[in-house]
């Protein structure tokens, strides 16, 4: 099994995946509130003993964060719980997926999963929306090229934004 993170400006979304398409169990923290990597290796071994899921079987970790300053804490709490390396999406990450803008190294990790997603699961252009702190449209084509998309404000900053 693998940890996976997705690492939001309100949330972390933390998932254990079987195969490429089974997911185990899931979980929702706050990415507000700073932890060390012992605080953060605390919390996940007890989401995963809470779900009776055996952490020796987790072989692999990977993380797509755009929050920068948690990344250092994600990763040695993955290491620490997986024993191997993290696999960091970014722009520079081999995913088979190509980056068709003017500025491929600004592209967020969660379009680059967005991208990565549509095309493993559902081989057609695509227009993926991500409602998140920011609401992201993104095109994306059948071979999974990321040809841009728009970024709003999200739900609740929307709403504040009209009240």
């Amino acid at each position: 099994m693998q940890l996976v993170v997705d690492v939001g400006n309100t949330e972390t979304v933390i998932g254990l995946a079987s195969g490429p398409t089974e997911l185990v169990a899931d979980w929702r923290v706050s990415s507000s509130v700073p932890r060390t990597a012992d605080e953060m290796t605390a919390l996940i071994r007890a989401l995963l003993t809470g779900s009776g899921v055996d952490e020796n079987r987790i072989v692999r970790g990977v993380v797509g964060s755009v929050v920068p300053s948690v990344n250092y804490v994600w990763s040695k709490t993955i290491k620490t719980i997986t024993g191997a390396d993290v696999v960091s999406v970014g722009p520079a990450t081999d995913l088979g997926i190509r980056l068709e803008v003017e500025e491929p190294m600004s592209v967020g990790a969660d379009r680059i999963v967005n991208t990565l997603a549509a095309r493993e699961m559902y081989h057609r252009d695509t227009i993926a929306v991500d409602l998140g702190t920011a609401t992201t449209f993104d095109c994306i084509t059948a071979d999974g090229a990321f040809q841009g998309g728009v970024i709003s404000p999200g739900l609740r900053a929307g709403l504040d934004w009209l009240s």
